[in-house]
């Protein structure tokens, strides 16, 4: 593995440290970002280099449906770090049913990321090409695109992979329009 591609790995892997989740064999699904579909307070003045807010109350209207039975949203920014990390669970003791997502604005060499599909670890799932990223299965569903490093685990066991797949790439459709 190149110097390069283990620096642009060490910071999401980093990240997924602190969270814990199975990992699956077989993905499949279909983003559903939906604009508006839920019923979440203001945005804060964070924004992503596509112009779009990565704050969690953004993200959580973007994310509709997929979050919508985890009305209790947390925003917490790990040390070291100025970009949030999202967490929507059941209730406010209720970690076990937590999908946590952190959106990192991160540039990323396009021949890395071509280089990294021949990795280990690769999900392959069409919709990362609409992206131009690549998909890693490390800990967590980590979609790596050339302007962000977007980051999914659920601590909750009912959550699928592909459904952590969906939320990465709903945020992902979200942060391009």
């Amino acid at each position: 593995m190149s110097a390069r591609l283990r620096r642009v790995l060490v910071v999401p892997v980093a990240l997924l440290g602190f969270a814990a989740a199975g990992c699956g064999n077989s993905i499949e699904g279909a983003a559903v970002a939906q604009p508006g579909s839920s019923d979440v307070g203001s945005v804060s003045s964070g924004t992503s280099p596509s112009g779009a807010s990565a704050d969690c109350a953004a993200l959580t209207k973007a994310l509709g449906r997929l979050v919508s039975d985890r009305p209790h949203l947390t925003e917490a920014v790990l040390p070291g770090s100025t970009d949030p990390t999202c967490s929507w669970s059941k209730g406010p003791t209720n970690v076990m049913s937590t999908i946590t997502a952190s959106v990192r604005p991160q540039v990323t060499d396009p021949a890395v990321i071509v280089e990294m599909r021949n990795g280990t670890n690769v999900v392959a799932d069409p919709r990362s090409a609409e992206f131009g990223g690549v998909v890693l299965d490390v800990v967590a569903m980590a979609l790596l695109t050339p302007e962000h490093s977007i980051i999914v685990n659920a601590l909750d066991p009912s959550v699928s992979d592909a459904t952590k797949l969906d939320v990465a790439f709903a945020i992902a459709e979200y942060l391009e329009n």
